[in-house]
């Protein structure tokens, strides 16, 4: 999520062409990707009071702030928006309020942002079987890592918006006696996390350590907090002013016997996200699917926290719907060395990049699998397990995908002219019909980029590897929507198209320049395959990540009919010539042509023809698509059906 100011760095970047009138436009997101981006009300819980040791590091949940530890608040716990964290998942603070849209005094001032407090925690004493006074001398320290939105690295590839200066995180601790709260720690913003000389982009993240000695917190009522402030730029255009300046946590403890220097815990983690099995994409048609989609190799990353090295096993299973293992990996054990204080990672490749060693099957079901990553250390286990499971669902359903399904931008394109281009490449195994397109299109703020006109496209790929001939152009234009948060809009072709097996660039032609902000996912970076369009020539995408743009194949997910439905094994239903020219003819096993009907659907569902199953069916009048032609024997109640394509020459 990138705000205006840093737009203004993208603009200069992105004119790829001399005299060049439009570019690439990378736009923060009005609301939290997870729809509602947390409610107050929901936050805050009834009140608990918690024995020291405090820990969480946002590991195994998203969304709301867990109420077993945190007592109210509007941070978003999530995996996506802090690049190389300590350990999986983050909390981030930013300029989204408890209904999921900027606070209502967001302006180019500062304003207050998001505020995340702790349960009570009771300082009054140890509670171990002999619990004893807890006292200011017992080195009770407070830590944390945080990191500023941006990240690091080039700044076409950051996540995030790094706050500006006067945009600031604030660490308070709460007074009960005197019930108030008193600011311990604070840092501003305007100090972006840049790479230098080669550092590694892991070692970004910075470490804060408090000391908590003074006697007025030693008691059963102690809370701590965490609250921004952030500020937007000048930007007269709603629908590019959205959320900014975060402020990425994690890891946050309160102990005591601690030192301030001492960012160690026996600790073997996970520190990204479980990938996806395939080679090319997060999800697939299980009609397209065949075993040469998937890796080789997977890749995980594991960091050792602790300040010496630790042995560690690491495995993975992957599930079917019903919960059975269909395949499992057990890498062994092996040493992993500490994170500190050179940011390593393992590197052992039976545990960093672990073979695939089974294929999903090869049928046209569709289905989801779980595969399920775990690294335990030792033989029990390490102090904190909460982080040692990363999960993967791998969907096999009517649509490609390369995203990941969670936007942090919006992405479009600024022109002086009246037509733009956006167009992703695509490879089908077998021919197949396109029958819609699912995009994902932001929610803005006054609804700017509502009712944005467009056509849906097709295009060849030429010798160069660019998009090349217009091989179909939608007859009518298309409207952007906001259908919901993660949830995209599906857009039906008013007729299937036929495509060979090959590589097809999918995309869009845009009516007029204003910004349509489509999704963008900045965790997956497929560039390579995005090419825009704004004269005669087609220009590759520099901005890492990847178009919310899911193209879907076969009348399935349109007509909501069954992949094989045959009722019995013993009937069927054969079409020919398929495909079909300007007559179709059906041949029948296990139904009585005297009192069979036959019956022609398009891809909405709409019965075109009904005749006898002795008769030839004209399809001289039908445009060239996809139909569904179903077999019904009256006297016998059974039933088949099968498709059948129809092209004209």
């Amino acid at each position: 999520m990138n705000r205006f100011s840093i737009i203004l760095c993208f603009a200069a970047l992105l004119c790829l062409t001399p005299g060049a009138k439009a570019q690439e436009l990378l736009t923060p997101l009005q609301h939290s990707p997870m729809g509602v981006h947390r409610n107050a009300k929901s936050i805050t819980v009834d009140t608990l009071t918690i024995e020291l040791p405090f820990y969480d590091d946002f590991s195994n949940y998203e969304g709301l702030p867990r109420p077993a530890l945190w007592l109210s608040g509007n941070a978003y716990v999530n995996t996506t928006y802090a690049p190389f964290p300590p350990t999986i998942g983050v909390a981030t603070l930013d300029a989204v309020d408890a209904d999921g849209q900027l606070y209502p005094g967001a302006g180019i001032g500062t304003f207050a942002g998001d505020t995340l407090a702790s349960q009570y925690l009771r300082l009054d004493s140890l509670f171990t079987p002999y619990a004893t006074a807890l006292e200011p001398t017992d080195s009770v320290v407070f830590s944390f890592f945080y990191l500023p939105g941006g990240g690091s690295g080039n700044l076409w590839e950051r996540i995030g918006d790094c706050p500006d200066a006067g945009d600031s995180l604030f660490v308070d601790f709460y007074d009960a006696d005197a019930d108030e709260w008193t600011t311990v720690w604070a840092t501003d913003g305007g100090q972006p996390v840049d790479s230098i000389n080669g550092a590694k982009p892991q070692l970004a993240w910075r470490f804060a350590s408090i000391p908590v000695t003074d006697r007025r917190y030693f008691n059963k009522r102690f809370r701590f907090r965490f609250r921004n402030f952030c500020s937007l730029d000048a930007n007269p255009k709603q629908g590019i002013v959205g959320n900014t300046d975060q402020w990425n946590i994690d890891c946050v403890w309160l102990a005591s016997s601690r030192s301030l220097t001492d960012k160690t815990q026996r600790d073997v983690a996970f520190v990204n996200t479980s990938p996806s099995m395939l080679k090319d994409y997060q999800a697939m048609p299980a009609r397209q699917f065949s075993a040469s989609d998937m890796r080789s190799r997977t890749e995980v990353r594991i960091a050792n926290r602790y300040r010496q090295a630790l042995s560690s096993n690491y495995q993975y299973y992957v599930y079917d719907e019903n919960g059975t293992v269909v395949a499992h990996y057990d890498g062994g054990y092996e040493n992993v060395p500490p994170f500190y204080p050179n940011g390593t990672y393992q590197s052992v490749t039976d545990h960093a990049t672990p073979p695939v060693n089974f294929a999903f099957p090869v049928n046209r079901r569709k289905q989801t699998f779980t595969v399920t990553h775990v690294v335990r250390e030792g033989v029990v286990g390490d102090d904190c397990q909460a982080n040692d499971t990363a999960v993967f669902r791998q969907q096999f359903g009517d649509y490609f995908a390369y995203d990941d399904g969670t936007p942090e931008n919006g992405y479009g394109l600024t022109s002086t002219g009246n037509k733009m281009y956006l167009a992703c490449l695509f490879n089908l195994n077998n021919a197949d019909t396109l029958t819609a397109i699912d995009l994902y299109f932001n929610h803005t703020r006054n609804n700017e980029n509502a009712s944005i006109m467009f056509y849906l496209c097709l295009w060849s790929v030429g010798a160069d590897g660019l998009p090349d001939t217009l091989i179909y152009r939608s007859p009518n234009k298309f409207r952007t929507s906001f259908c919901g948060f993660n949830r995209y809009c599906r857009y039906a072709l008013p007729e299937a198209v036929l495509l060979p097996a090959g590589q097809v660039f999918v995309g869009l032609e845009q009516s007029g320049n204003s910004y349509i902000n489509m999704g963008f996912d900045r965790n997956t970076d497929h560039r390579s395959k995005t090419y825009y369009r704004i004269s005669s020539e087609w220009q590759q995408s520099i901005l890492a990540g990847t178009l919310m743009m899911r193209p879907c194949v076969g009348s399935d997910a349109l007509l909501g009919l069954p992949e094989a439905p045959s009722v019995s094994p013993r009937l069927s239903l054969t079409a020919y010539p398929n495909p079909a020219n300007s007559v179709l003819r059906a041949s029948l096993d296990g139904l009585d042509p005297l009192t069979t009907t036959l019956y022609l659907y398009d891809i909405h569902g709409r019965c075109l023809v009904q005749a006898p199953a002795t008769a030839a069916i004209s399809t001289a009048a039908l445009p060239r698509g996809l139909y569904l032609l179903r077999a019904a024997d009256s006297a016998k109640g059974r039933q088949a059906a099968t498709r059948v394509a129809v092209i004209k020459h």
